[in-house]
């Protein structure tokens, strides 16, 4: 395969992405929310899902073809995963929405949420000025080059898995959501898997880390077509189903949205991708600390949704 045809694959993948994300249940506010409030995991099962539906599809091709398939690095467990996932986790909260579910509310139309950008901007911006070094170490990823029999075995335990909960969804009449999340585990993993910094937030963090150092963190010039591609198809989507309504920005939600931003760029740092990068890529790559990192985030979405709970009560 050609790099142009390659490039274009990853376009029209980022695309069907930005389709994708507005039909499902990719929050993961949302989905703590829903366990607080309807003491229902369904969300938590969409997530699941996705991140088996990228595993089973991305090992065949890691061993059977010649796309360049490249697995997430390896992350020593430390402390900063920790934070790092806490730190994620209390800008959502803040937010009202992840990065996917941001992505949702800035293609359904919602203005206020676009005032996550200059937050993101903002953080990695006084995060570089403070000069930490923050990013944990990484070493080589596991390698998926041959189809080792564990490797098999495990393989067909997340298949078993994943048909297991989507027979669950499907009980519940909600087949359609469940297909979603296959749809954008597979679609996803295969976009962090050629193009690990894919998204919008990776794109406003090295804008603004540019700006402190070399150039070269901006030489990605595919990076902006994937961003644009995966907006066009949002709007898109949201236009189609008839959920595009143009909002004005609250003063509320810009402010928590822009406070949100902020604390989601420092965690950026420590986690790589956020939550979807995670869900489609840390964990169908096995990596250990990316579990931690995805503990470390609900607890910092439930802490600061029940604080804000207890506030409001006051």
């Amino acid at each position: 395969m050609t790099p142009q045809a390659l490039d274009t694959g990853m376009i029209m993948c980022a695309l069907l992405m930005g389709a994708l994300v507005p039909r499902s249940t990719t929050c993961a506010v949302a989905a703590v929310t829903e366990v607080l409030d309807r003491k229902r995991a369904w969300r938590f099962g969409g997530f699941a899902l996705a991140s088996l539906s990228a595993m089973v599809f991305l090992w065949p091709i890691a061993w059977f073809t010649g796309l360049p398939i490249h697995f997430a690095p390896s992350i020593t467990p430390s402390f900063l995963i920790f934070l790092g996932g806490l730190f994620f986790g209390v800008g959502a909260a803040l937010n009202g929405a992840c990065v996917f579910g941001t992505l949702t509310k800035i293609v359904s139309g919602d203005t206020s949420y676009l005032f996550v950008l200059p937050g993101l901007w903002l953080g990695a911006l006084l995060l570089g000025l403070t000069g930490l070094s923050v990013q944990p170490h990484m070493m080589p990823s596991l390698t998926f080059s041959a189809p080792a029999l564990g490797l098999v075995a495990l393989w067909g335990f997340a298949l078993g898995l994943l048909i297991l909960i989507g027979w669950l969804f499907a009980q519940k009449n909600k087949g359609n959501k469940a297909w979603s999340m296959v749809a954008i585990g597979v679609v996803g993993g295969l976009l962090y898997t050629i193009h690990p910094a894919w998204n919008y937030s990776v794109a406003i963090h090295n804008f603004a880390q540019a700006i402190l150092s070399a150039p070269q963190h901006m030489a990605d010039g595919l990076l902006p077509w994937l961003v644009g591609a995966a907006c066009l198809g949002g709007v898109t989507s949201t236009v189609a189903a008839g959920t595009f309504k143009l909002k004005p920005p609250s003063l509320r939600g810009s402010v928590g949205a822009l406070m949100g931003g902020c604390f989601m760029a420092f965690g950026l740092v420590m986690i790589p991708g956020g939550n979807d990068g995670l869900i489609l890529f840390l964990l169908p790559s096995l990596i250990g600390s990316g579990a931690l990192a995805y503990v470390a985030m609900n607890a910092g979405i439930l802490g600061t949704l029940l604080l804000g709970r207890a506030m409001r009560v006051r």
